[in-house]
C-alpha cells in the first residue's frame, strides 16, 4: 500500500513537470512568432532612417 501510494505520487510529480515543460515552450514559441512577426516593420523603419 505505501508502495502504490509512492508510485502515484511519482507519477503525478511527472506529469506536472511534462506540463511545466509544455507550458514553457509554448511561452517560447510565442515570443518568437512575435518577433518574427515584428522583423519586417524594423526592417521597413531602419530602411527608412538611411
Amino acid at each position: 500500500m505505501i508502495r502504490d501510494k509512492k508510485v502515484i505520487n511519482y507519477v503525478l510529480y511527472a506529469i506536472g513537470e511534462i506540463i511545466l515543460v509544455v507550458i514553457g515552450i509554448l511561452i517560447a514559441l510565442s515570443i518568437n512568432n512575435s518577433n518574427e512577426l515584428k522583423k519586417p516593420e524594423m526592417q521597413k523603419k531602419s530602411i527608412s532612417k538611411k
